[in-house]
């Protein structure tokens, strides 16, 4: 019997009140010719972002799964209860503080997956929303259109808002789930083991940049630490399923450390500094200081724009702002 649920959308909400509204309408909002489920993890919310996921639920409440419990879980836990919950052929996700601005999205994303088996997954390209300044930006902008889980190891270019992959390609989540610190980049890998990822150049979404996220509202040290920690955990589960994935996943730890060095050298953090070489040599032990040195000109190399380019950031920075962001109406 064929799964009456074609997608699954998966939300997770902790205390996104001034946003929760908007990302649900998005998904509600959605013109398909099949079922679409949305289910909403919410990690035990003191701002009242429950008791309005509780109000849409009651409002479709054949469209709409709520998932509550008595203590918060955390952002790993809470993935995987939400995942479990999931019947759908595909999975899509739309985090609490972001949305959708097409219509057509889910369609779309469906219909290139029906007729395209060999791809395991799909993305699109997103306006990027800095809250901070009202400014706005279009991601992807030199994007390949089909990419392999090599490329994807090496430089995760794909916003959770926009993607949506065939669900459970790989069996059940692995036992280390728990322990992932985000999980885009892990379930990107564990999905592409099966096949690539295709690009659609189309926006069809609005992701936020907060001070209050997981990602954009850490500091670089911080994001540092949550990319390792990830890659770490990929390591160990590609360690003897492939051996290209599993260097470059070391390799990319490697410059981690590395350009945390830098940063930390910049800030006068000598003993920091010296802690990340450290770490650094962990990854690649057979680098001596030659290599180093080139890695570390190249890096400075590619963190340094030209003048002109940023002088165009800055521009469209300003102009952005008075522009406003897309929406479903």
């Amino acid at each position: 019997m064929d799964n009456p649920i074609k997608i699954s959308v998966l939300m997770l909400a902790y205390n996104q009140r001034p946003y929760i509204d908007e990302a649900i309408r998005s998904v509600i909002l959605q013109h398909t010719h099949f079922d679409y489920e949305l289910i909403i993890g919410d990690d035990c919310s003191t701002d009242g972002t429950a008791e309005r996921c509780r109000e849409w639920q009651t409002r479709y409440p054949e469209r709409i799964i709520l998932l509550q419990g008595e203590t918060n879980m955390g952002l790993a836990r809470n993935f995987i209860r939400t995942y479990q919950a999931a019947r759908g052929t595909y999975i899509a996700i739309c985090e609490a503080d972001d949305f959708w601005t097409d219509a057509n999205k889910l369609q779309i994303q469906a219909d290139f997956l029906d007729s395209h088996p060999e791809y395991t997954m799909c993305f699109h390209r997103v306006v990027n929303y800095y809250e901070a300044d009202h400014s706005k930006s279009l991601s992807n902008g030199r994007q390949s259109t089909t990419m392999t889980i090599e490329d994807v190891a090496l430089c995760n270019p794909i916003t959770n808002v926009s993607v949506c992959y065939r669900r459970g390609l790989f069996g059940a989540l692995p036992e280390w789930m728990n322990q992932v610190t985000s999980y885009d980049l892990v379930m990107h890998l564990l999905t592409l083991q099966y096949g690539p990822v295709y690009y659609m150049k189309r926006p069809m979404a609005v992701y936020r940049k907060l001070a209050t996220s997981i990602w954009t509202g850490g500091d670089k040290a911080r994001r540092a630490l949550i990319s390792r920690k990830n890659r770490d955990l990929l390591m160990d589960y590609f360690r003897d399923r492939n051996q290209q994935v599993y260097d470059i996943l070391r390799r990319a730890n490697a410059l981690n450390c590395l350009d945390m060095a830098l940063y930390s050298e910049a800030q006068g953090q000598t003993h920091e500094a010296d802690d990340y070489l450290n770490h650094l040599r962990q990854y690649e032990p057979t680098w001596d200081d030659t290599d180093i040195a080139r890695e570390r000109q190249c890096l400075t190399h590619s963190q340094h724009g030209s003048r002109l380019h940023t002088c165009l950031t800055v521009c469209r920075r300003i102009l952005s702002r008075y522009i406003p962001l897309p929406r479903i109406r």
